[in-house]
């Protein structure tokens, strides 16, 4: 239970330095050795595909390498891969996916192992790729020895990471200056300040005081509510191996987490995806983004998207009870399907693509955030994001604090952590729907949890 990836504040502790290193370009690979071939690659709709879309016709001019690239949303992106690796088709070349996944895929024999290829010159120039540049936390949350619970970080690189993403407040300081409020630092503060912003504007608007995402998957103990409960002191699986999601930590968490929307929400929260959320803060209608993601920024800050473009300010996750902050981290990575017929070739579209240059670029695009230190480095970066936040600075500066004192990933690594975390969501949105008792609701999902682990 203790081998967790907590090292990803070494990403952002780069912004402080500001070295401004110059990026290296030149390598000895031969980028036209699989001139002709095609791939087949399946992206998740998300920033970073808009970002680095505009770049793809540069790789197909260096490598002679066609890309056809697809991209549908989240669920059904996932369903079609996984459907792919299991048919061992090798339709799919390279794909969009997360340590979560991973974790399933790996364990299938269905995804290919890496290492051998960043250890082959003639396929890549270590000196140019420069592993070293990645934060190490973040690369190492694509390392997995497939021993389930534990391993994180050791044996082969199952897949690359292209942007991390955790989990803070971002809030309307117009309206908290208008209403004399400061970011809440406890959530219960946060419950207060939610219904004092749930009001209806002078031009007959509705402002309601949070959004989030609430749909009946893995992502909401994953992410969004499972910040809140950890912050609890609450645990997925306790230190004597027991699936622990009905403690009364985690009670407690899940009881103010539903009161909190019923409160301060529209009814049509429980159906709330990543992508609602973020368009209804950007709407203007919302004064709190609840424990939503930090890569919204660009969305929220860029005048073409939102109504609150300068308005926003960034904050970290209200604490706990006892104090606690802690927030879990998404790692989105490509991986390379094992039953590809174009290996090689699929290898250098994920060397191009995880490159210094080709992140920088995405990143200057939207695509946050940063996963290599030379992009944080980069003053056009820097520049990018000093004017975010209620003050210049306060974005970075909650990066900052988030990486290196609350981030990392608390759930240890399984093949069937999906499906486990897909029922603890779904005992969530019952208690919300259908008012049940939480702790009854969530012991009948710990149970249902420990036999799907193996741990009953």
């Amino acid at each position: 239970m203790k081998n967790r990836i907590t090292s990803l504040g070494l990403v952002l502790s780069l912004v402080v330095a500001l070295s401004f290193c110059s990026i290296v370009s030149a390598d000895s690979v031969n980028w036209r050795q699989e001139e002709g071939t095609a791939l087949n690659v399946l992206f998740v709709a998300h920033p970073f595909v808009d970002a680095v879309r505009p770049l793809i016709p540069e790789f197909e001019a260096k490598t002679g390498i066609k890309i056809n690239l697809e991209v549908q949303s989240e669920v059904p992106a996932f369903e079609k891969i996984l459907m792919d690796l299991q048919s061992r088709r090798g339709t799919i070349d390279v794909f969009m996916t997360s340590p979560l996944q991973v974790w399933q895929y790996a364990t299938g024999g269905w995804v290919e192992a890496l290492d051998g290829y960043l250890a082959d010159p003639q396929l890549t120039d270590l000196q140019a790729y420069d592993l070293d540049d990645f934060s190490p936390g973040v690369l190492a949350a694509g390392r997995w020895n497939l021993q389930p619970l534990g391993g994180v970080g050791e044996g082969n690189t199952w897949a690359l990471p292209i942007n991390y993403e955790t989990y803070i407040t971002a809030y309307r300081y117009d309206l908290f200056q208008k209403f004399g409020l400061k970011a809440p630092t406890t959530y219960d503060e946060l419950a207060e300040v939610a219904k004092q912003l749930t009001f209806v504007a002078e031009d007959g608007k509705q402002i309601y005081g949070v959004t989030t995402r609430f749909d009946k998957y893995w992502d909401l103990p994953f992410l969004t509510y499972g910040t809140m409960v950890f912050s609890f002191d609450g645990e997925f699986i306790d230190d004597e191996g027991r699936v622990a999601i009905d403690s009364p930590e985690v009670v407690a968490a899940t009881e103010l987490f539903i009161s909190i929307l019923q409160e301060s929400a529209p009814a049509s929260i429980g159906s709330n995806t990543w992508y609602d959320a973020m368009q209804q803060f950007a709407s203007g209608q919302y004064a709190i983004a609840m424990n939503e993601a930090d890569l919204f920024a660009p969305v929220y800050e860029d005048p073409s998207q939102s109504m609150v473009a300068g308005l926003v300010g960034y904050a970290v996750p209200p604490a706990g009870p006892n104090g606690t902050i802690k927030a879990n981290s998404w790692i989105w990575q490509v991986a390379m399907n094992s039953a590809s017929k174009n290996k090689n070739a699929a290898w250098l579209f994920m060397q191009w693509l995880t490159s210094k240059e080709v992140m920088a670029e995405t990143h200057l695009n939207g695509n946050m955030n940063p996963v290599r230190s030379s992009a944080w480095e980069d003053p056009r970066l820097v520049e990018m994001v000093e004017s975010w936040g209620e003050y210049p600075g306060q974005y970075a500066e909650v990066q900052v604090t988030m990486l290196e004192n609350y981030s990392g990933l608390w759930f240890p690594p399984h093949p069937e952590l999906t499906r486990a975390l897909d029922r603890w969501a779904e005992a969530v949105q019952q208690s919300f729907f259908e008012g049940g008792n939480v702790e009854r609701n969530l012991q009948k999902a710990a149970q249902d949890i420990a036999t799907m682990l193996g741990l009953d």
